[in-house]
């Protein structure tokens, strides 16, 4: 079954190109590579390869970001009949190095190309006994001694598996699979193997596909016709529980989900049984990383005990004793699966051994048999757990990396189960004297994730005077463990006002991080936040304030500070997308009736851009925003401000003692003429503020650009606005609709009228400046804030880069350009050197924020 060369991969990808050349093998949003694309990549690199002397036996590294090029790279490996070791691309240098140093590979695959290793070992079947067939992968996993252990498969192991896989399954070339697992984790091997084999279309998660919870995620299987997913354990838990509380069926093409890693929960088994409309199947998937992936299958439906299945062909379990009085039972490996044993640990491993002359892989799991020909699982006997969804680790090698760092003199981790799956506590003692002052666990964190993947990072740390100790003086687990579950409530925790947004997400911060921000602009990623631990904030902002978070929100808002704007803003109703609300008048902040700001609406014709600024403005004054109404649209700048005026005076903004008139960019324009038609009603209370308006004699915004800035920026759909232009200069609106859907700023159940609404805007304001000839301000308070544009605004720059500005009052004389100069004295503009798309993101809106209440009240 095996050919000579061991290159099943490539074999299958080579024959499919020849059979269905133009068929789809793998695909990333609107990007596509056919099986005879794959081939013939995978072809010219195979000759580099062997150029540099490359061949059976032999390690590649494949260190690339994940996408189409690892699946070149795989293949070309396995045209040259040797193994590679995947290396997650988040992998902290310093770990990447110690596995590179531990196989020793004969070259290197990087986004540079392909490059000799820097130190090529001997092959690896002079380095572990060859058993059936030439070696197709080496999968590193955790080490009691704190360096992780490549364990060696042979191709015999993975095409077995992968036969069974597809016979268990039925897959078909009409499938469509979703790539999801790490790269690094072998269930990812599963998804990519089966899919090229049989000849199913691998899909890659885009830029649009970061997804807070069950239901963003069934909406991309659903609208990329996803049939067949396989999750981690952890993942499938955590989804499942939001399906349980969902409506009904959400993927009506998905026909089976795999759990691989731990056991699920009954619970999520029933919820995803329901995901399709005519039922989904539930397979449970068991096999540790030092065998072929997995190793047993079995069906769970809605009731079931959780177990695991009977071994698949060619493989074979046992029941070993444990201990002197064998009560317990340990599962064995044996067969085609087991792999040959861990680089460099040949002699000292003991759960690789021979056992009645056969070669066999302990696992370390107590197991005991099913009537039924299955097998329950109970837990593991030796120090190894598996967090994560399945991510199997040494409790050594994390406290090994904490007694690394020089204030930590003690260490202690143990497993909690958090949502979802197992997760990590670490309990340190710490050298006072040269401890940390501020934050000490974050800094435990950032110095662990500098050297350990993501999934082995402790989600709470914390800091102990003394351990804890049971009567013979041992370190007490069960009280740190108790600890671990029920963290106890600060005094801070118990008072925290449930309505008071900034401390309940700082009381999740801590809950996900195991430390609080230390400031405002703490960042949850560069702090110890990953993938994972973004779900977990989202699901705590979600219990604790009632808020839906999006992870897509959560990544490009990744500030304290801001997040924390961010998330008031929604629970007030306020609205956080750039695109318009649909009511002309927003009232942004209601406070008292002193002073009122007003902010006239940019070239989106949406008051959203202005949400962070109006929280940063003084507590006690009053802050409005203004949209522009479709009816308005069309009718040119006259009309149109003399229409919003009239709505601000039929809201009485004449009682307030000091009005400030306001807007960024062209809503600066829209500002001053707003402004010279209400000093006729309100006199001197009324001034002027403008944020970077552009010249209008001359200044253009062509359509074009408007549209790009409506894609890009008013929607944030992640792909070029060219993609949404059809060949006659025509935009499809349609598709905007769609991406703006699967982007998370549209709502699901939204029509394409919303779209067009906007658009209306959009292309009316890009328009709106067409023959305007500004008025002298006729006694009315002008000020102009510029940015680096110098008022002219350039559309297709990209921003936001900020400038740092040091000094409390930063800004610096300027000059006014165009049709400005001509109205206004040089003394009334200001200069911020920040890009014009930047100037309303944080922290650059504190600035702004300083001018406006400076100008204001002089």
């Amino acid at each position: 079954m095996t050919s000579e060369t061991g290159a099943m991969l490539y074999d299958a990808i080579a024959g499919h190109a020849t059979e269905r050349p133009q068929k789809t093998a793998l695909s990333r949003g609107d990007d596509r590579l056919t099986y005879r694309e794959l081939a013939e990549a995978a072809d010219a690199l195979a000759t580099r390869l062997r150029g540099l002397g490359v061949a059976a036996e032999s390690v590649v590294v494949i260190d690339l970001p994940v996408g189409f090029d690892t699946i070149v790279a795989m293949a070309a490996v396995s045209r040259v009949g040797a193994a590679f070791t995947l290396l997650e691309p988040d992998l902290p240098d310093t770990r990447k190095q110690l596995i590179i140093d531990d196989c020793r590979p004969a070259a290197l695959i990087t986004e540079s190309g392909p490059a000799p290793g820097p130190r090529p070992g001997p092959p690896l079947d002079e380095r572990l006994v060859r058993r059936t067939s030439p070696a197709a992968y080496v999968a590193y996993t955790s080490g009691s001694t704190g360096v992780p252990k490549g364990a060696v498969l042979e191709q015999a192991a993975l095409e077995n598996h992968v036969r069974r896989t597809i016979d268990w399954y039925g897959l078909t070339s009409a499938d469509t699979r979703l790539l999801f697992s790490s790269i690094a984790f072998d269930l990812a091997l599963e998804q990519i193997c089966t899919s090229m084999v049989v000849g199913a279309e691998l899909v890659f998660r885009d830029e649009s596909f970061v997804y807070g919870g069950a239901d963003d995620f069934l909406h991309h299987c659903r609208r990329l016709g996803i049939t067949v997913l396989s999750l981690p354990t952890g993942v499938f838990n955590r989804f499942g529980a939001e399906l349980a509380e969902s409506a009904g069926p959400a993927a009506p093409a998905l026909r089976l989900v795999m759990a691989g890693g731990e056991a699920p929960t009954q619970a999520a088994v029933a919820a995803w049984a329901n995901v399709a409309p005519g039922g989904t199947r539930v397979v449970n998937g068991y096999g540790p990383t030092e065998t072929a992936v997995v190793v047993c299958y079995r069906d769970l439906l809605p009731g079931d005990a959780i177990a695991i299945g009977a071994p698949i062909d060619d493989v074979r379990f046992r029941l070993e004793p444990l201990g002197e009085e064998g009560n317990a039972t340990e599962l064995v490996v044996q067969g085609v699966a087991v792999g040959r044993g861990y680089l460099g640990h040949a002699a000292s491993s003991s759960a690789f051994c021979l056992l009645d002359g056969e070669w066999s892989y302990r696992t370390g799991d107590v197991a005991t048999a099913r009537p039924d020909g299955g097998y329950d699982l109970h837990g593991r006997f030796d120090a190894q757990v598996k967090v994560h969804g399945g991510f199997r680790v040494e409790l050594g090698e994390i406290v090994s990396r904490l007694l690394s760092l020089d204030f930590v003199v003690d260490a202690v981790v143990v497993p909690f189960d958090g949502a979802g799956s197992r997760l990590l506590a670490a309990f340190v003692r710490l050298d006072k004297s040269c401890a940390p002052e501020l934050d000490p666990e974050a800094v435990i964190v950032r110095g662990v994730a500098s050297a350990l993947p993501d999934y082995m990072v402790p989600s709470r740390v914390t800091v102990l005077d003394e351990f804890p100790l049971t009567s013979r003086g041992k370190v007490d687990q069960a009280a740190l463990l108790d600890q671990a579950q029920d963290r106890p409530s600060t005094n801070a925790e118990e008072d925290a006002d449930p309505t008071d947004v900034t401390a309940q997400l700082r009381l999740a911060w801590r809950q996900v991080l195991g430390s609080p921000p230390q400031d405002e602009s703490a960042s949850f990623f560069a702090v110890g936040g990953n993938s994972v631990r973004a779900i977990e904030l989202i699901t705590q902002v979600r219990r604790r304030l009632d808020v839906q978070l999006r992870a897509a929100e959560l990544y490009r808002t990744p500030g304290f500070g801001a997040l924390a704007r961010l998330l008031a803003d929604r629970r007030e109703g306020i609205p956080t997308a750039h695109h318009t609300t649909g009511t002309t008048l927003v009232r942004m902040r209601p406070a008292g009736q002193d002073r009122l700001w007003v902010f006239l609406p940019p070239l989106s014709g949406a008051v959203t851009r202005y949400a962070s600024l109006s929280r940063l403005l003084p507590a006690d004054d009053t802050v409005w925003a203004m949209e522009t109404p479709p009816e308005l649209s069309g009718k040119g700048m006259a009309p149109l401000a003399d229409g919003l005026a009239e709505v601000l005076l039929a809201n009485d903004v004449d009682r307030f003692g000091t009005i400030c008139v306001s807007g960024y960019s062209l809503g600066g324009v829209f500002g001053y003429e707003v402004a010279r038609r209400l000093r006729d009603s309100c006199g001197d209370a009324v001034r002027a503020l403008l944020i970077d308006p552009p010249d209008p004699g001359a200044h253009r915004v062509r359509v074009q650009d408007a549209f790009d800035i409506f894609v890009r920026v008013g929607w944030s759909i992640p792909v070029p606005a060219q993609r949404f232009v059809d060949e006659n200069g025509g935009f499809d609106l349609a598709a905007v609709t769609e991406a703006a859907k699967d982007a998370g700023t549209l709502s699901r159940d939204a029509g394409r009228q919303e779209i067009e609404d906007a658009w209306a805007v959009y292309e009316s304001n890009a328009r709106v400046l067409d023959g305007l000839v500004l008025s002298p301000p006729d006694g009315l308070s002008v000020r102009i804030l510029q940015g680096d544009t110098g008022g002219e605004i350039d559309y297709a720059r990209r921003g936001p880069t900020a400038v740092a500005v040091d000094g409390d009052q930063p800004w610096t004389g300027g000059r006014a350009i165009g049709q400005w100069r001509d109205i206004l004295p040089d003394d009334a503009v200001d200069r911020l050197p920040v890009d014009h798309f930047a100037l309303l993101e944080s922290p650059n809106d504190e600035l702004v924020r300083d001018w406006l209440d400076a100008r204001a009240q002089r």
